[in-house]
């Protein structure tokens, strides 16, 4: 296996097998010089990713919608070589969209989102592949391993970097409830850039000491974390949704306004308007500790929410993907 990224890409630092590097940049919505700047580094790295592909002699290409893809698939479908596509996010990206004439198969995480392709014969809903922890593990044996006593676990994350609003938004959560009730425990995951000023404004309130809440910048052993909890306040990352519907979460959604084509807030949308998940905009923080305590406070609630968000969850993604490669590698 070989992995095409980059040249600054994080997956340089992530990816522990065979790695290519190319220079490419995205492509700019206005109208701007860079943009041809854009279209030569393309064209150059189209080459480049043919180079590649005769040097590794790949069997098949698998791509995700990253900068470095179009040129990798592109390259690919011109020798001849089998491309599948990936899309984790409810409307496909404009890389995904481009290139889905030339894939052979395209997988989907959502099935709303096969309305986007217009060759939907080769369109196939298999939801995002897991990492194994997800799978296997259910509440009970979680709240064994991880040593949990109380009858209420809230899991509260904004991603590996943090999210400065819902950092300060589970600090009042914290004042408020969590304090006050000690058949909760808050599992806390603050990010590694918020982690240092999240414990200084415990400290400055006197709560930096409480036995039910446990504050890390990130745990390694997320699936644990996740897989105990009776409520998950999450950004909405098409992996994070994908996490939460396989594990049947009660979630509060948080999407993330930063992201290309507002993504984080379509799939949030998606999963509040079939009674899936609660969305929360930012601007609305505020209201986060009225709506857990609420959830807390109704069995049936969390039931509704669990059972409607597995809906979402692909099952055997791992298997199905697998499947469809090897047979597409065998024709």
């Amino acid at each position: 296996m070989a992995y095409v990224t980059t040249e600054n890409g994080i997956e340089n630092k992530l990816v522990n097998f065979k790695k290519y590097s190319i220079d490419v940049i995205g492509l700019r919505r206005s109208l701007s010089p860079k943009n041809i700047v854009f279209l030569f580094k393309q064209l150059k790295a189209i080459e480049k990713c043919k180079d590649i592909i005769r040097e590794f002699r790949p069997d098949i290409i698998f791509g995700t919608g990253g900068y470095a893809t179009y040129p990798v698939i592109v390259a690919g479908n011109r020798l001849g070589v089998k491309t599948v596509l990936h899309e984790s996010n409810i409307i496909p990206g404009k890389a995904i969209l481009s290139l889905a004439k030339r894939a052979d198969r395209i997988f989907v995480n959502f099935e709303k989102t096969k309305e986007y392709f217009k060759n939907k014969d080769k369109v196939i809903r298999t939801g995002n592949p897991l990492r194994s922890g997800f799978i296997t593990c259910t509440k009970t044996l979680a709240k064994q391993q991880l040593g949990i006593n109380q009858r209420y676990v809230i899991l509260c994350m904004g991603g590996s970097l943090g999210a400065e609003k819902i950092n300060s938004a589970a600090i009042e959560m914290i004042e408020n409830l969590v304090r006050h009730r000690k058949d909760i425990l808050l599992i806390w995951s603050t990010g590694r850039n918020e982690f240092e000023s999240v414990k200084a404004e415990l400290k400055k309130k006197g709560l930096q000491r409480l036995e039910n809440v446990v504050v890390k910048d990130y745990f390694e052993n997320m699936h644990l974390q996740m897989a105990s909890a009776d409520i998950v306040i999450s950004r909405a990352g098409a992996m994070a949704i994908s996490e939460l519907a396989y594990m049947k979460k009660a979630a509060i959604i948080v999407p993330s306004p930063n992201v290309t084509n507002n993504h984080q807030h379509l799939n949030a949308k998606e999963l509040s308007d079939t009674l899936s998940a609660i969305l929360i905009t930012e601007d609305r923080l505020y209201s986060m500790t009225d709506t857990v305590r609420e959830l807390l406070a109704s069995d049936t609630k969390r039931n509704s929410l669990e059972s409607n968000i597995g809906e979402f969850s692909g099952k055997d993604a791992n298997k199905i993907i697998f499947q469809e490669m090897l047979s597409l590698m065998q024709k």
